[in-house]
């Protein structure tokens, strides 16, 4: 056996180990995080995925919102078909899709560039935080972007060909359609491709082709809420501001301690690495490459002049690294253009890895822990305690035969109005007149009549107000209605619960 065979062997065999280590440590994730705990926001993605393996699209992105998508309860349905619980089913289709761009990056950079870079690309990925891992185990649309945008790794390396120019920036476009954060990671990859075709004529007709067919894509997803206004019920805008530039530039940390490897908690290196693999890829001649990795800390940080990045909070569970889900990915792809060819690289980065691994392991109980005390902008709460609150729901309606559930005020009112829904088949149709997601829910129940309702409010006492309402003495909060005769608008405007508008 030649020594360049038996080298090839020991990087297929380290390859293959570390990429079972990535697998075993997202699993471990899933068991004692994304199994273990879930938010009202996810709930939502939960419903959808139930929708979908039903065969029925209500509308094309998240219910409720002209953006964002449900891409995760689309990969969920299978799941759900070979019968995985749904607080199972969702976390497991994140996770899948969180790691699509890492695999296909080290798996093209193995086979096409060099297969040490594939390895460390791998072993990079094992050094992120335990945060990073648990921020991509939640449905909630924060992967799905990148996770699109990554198929154009599958064109690196063929910088020439005419099928590269249309399917990278046809992706790029979709890419965003799905979830604005992949920009940070298209505009470099498209960026790599002028640079190495600014001189060719067919990379710009092709690419143009490519960009409009994404386009297209776009403004019709776009035109269902030009159509149906009333489906874009949870808008955001956002602001260019300097204020804001500088604010981040203070407090860099807060944006980056979540996605960057090794350095935890000095999030604000992330940005230098860039600037040494630029170094080292000059030192190279790798002229337009070491340009691309120049520029991406100039792209990250301009990101702070928008507003809308600086929504968020400490928790994962609506973390301010969500916008920069793309970052570490960057990086790893600035890595992969190294042609690395000595061994001795390839071992002092499974040693890292390896390490990394353990000391996420050790302390990512702890790490939940800590960040479950942290404060929540949304509801959080557990799984068993969803299921709990659920079944208690579903007694109650059986009890008394209920056929609609109104949640006008409660803590628990996407939890109750979307998860429930999506946990029991049997449950009884659920609203919230005055926030719903679900725009048809809204339509067909107007001139329909419900004869027996449970009515959710924590805020008021209808058995007091009303003499044909009684109190249902097993929760807290709840009433119940029987043998009504009005349908559900002229009920809402008898009851004085007000209804958002929906036509």
């Amino acid at each position: 056996m030649t020594n360049s065979k038996h080298n090839s062997k020991i990087e297929l065999f380290s390859f293959i180990g570390i990429s079972l280590i990535v697998i075993i440590f997202r699993a471990w994730i899933l068991k004692i995080f994304g199994f273990v705990f879930t938010d009202s926001d996810q709930t939502i993605m939960w419903l959808g995925a139930r929708d979908y393996s039903q065969g029925v699209f209500h509308e094309p992105r998240f219910y409720g919102q002209a953006y964002n998508t449900m891409l995760e309860a689309l990969v969920a349905v299978p799941f759900l078909q070979l019968g995985m619980p749904i607080f199972k089913a969702l976390p497991v289709a994140t996770t899948l899709l969180a790691l699509v761009p890492v695999f296909i990056l080290s798996i093209v950079t193995y086979i096409r560039n060099s297969k040490i870079a594939g390895i460390i690309v791998l072993c990079v990925f094992l050094t992120l935080p335990v945060e990073y891992s648990m921020l991509t185990t939640l449905s909630r649309g924060f992967v799905t972007g990148v996770a699109f945008a990554s198929l154009s790794f599958l064109f690196l390396y063929k910088y020439n060909s005419r099928v590269s120019f249309f399917f990278v920036f046809l992706i790029s476009v979709v890419a965003y359609s799905i979830n604005a954060n992949s920009i940070l990671l298209t505009i470099p990859t498209g960026l790599v491709f002028f640079l190495k075709n600014y001189m060719n004529r067919q990379f710009y007709l092709f690419s143009i082709i490519g960009f409009l067919a994404g386009l297209a894509i776009h403004l019709l997803i776009a035109q269902f809420y030009i159509d149906n206004p009333y489906y874009n019920l949870h808008t955001y805008h956002s602001e260019l501001s300097i204020d804001s530039l500088v604010k981040g530039m203070l407090n860099l940390d807060k944006f980056f301690n979540y996605i960057t490897p090794v350095f935890w908690h000095n999030g604000w290196l992330i940005l230098p690495l860039f600037f040494l693999i630029a170094f080292v890829l000059y030192r190279r001649k790798d002229f337009d490459l070491s340009f691309v990795a120049l520029i991406i800390p100039i792209i990250v940080v301009g990101t702070l002049l928008l507003s809308k990045v600086h929504d968020g909070s400490d928790s994962v569970f609506f973390s301010y690294a969500r916008m920069y889900l793309a970052v570490p990915v960057l990086l790893m792809l600035m890595l992969s253009f190294i042609r690395i060819q000595d061994q001795k690289w390839m071992y002092g980065f499974i040693i890292m890895s390896i390490v990394f691994f353990g000391i996420n392991i050790a302390t990512s109980k702890e790490a939940i822990e800590k960040n479950m005390k942290n404060k929540h902008v949304i509801i959080v709460l557990p799984t068993d305690l969803l299921q709990k609150e659920c079944s208690e729901l579903q007694k109650i309606s059986d009890n008394n035969n209920v056929n609609l559930i109104v949640i006008v005020n409660h803590y628990f009112y996407d939890v109750y109005d979307y998860g429930c829904p999506s946990c029991m088949q049997s449950f009884p149709k659920t609203i919230r007149p005055e926030y719903e997601r679900r725009t048809w829910r809204l339509i067909e129940d107007e001139n329909k009549v419900y004869t027996n309702i449970l009515i959710i409010d924590l805020a008021r006492e209808y058995d007091k107000e009303f003499d044909f309402i009684n109190k249902v003495k097993e929760k807290q909060g709840m009433y119940l209605l029987k043998n009504n005769t009005l349908c559900t608008k002229l009920l809402y405007e008898k009851l004085s619960i007000n209804v958002r508008k929906y036509n």
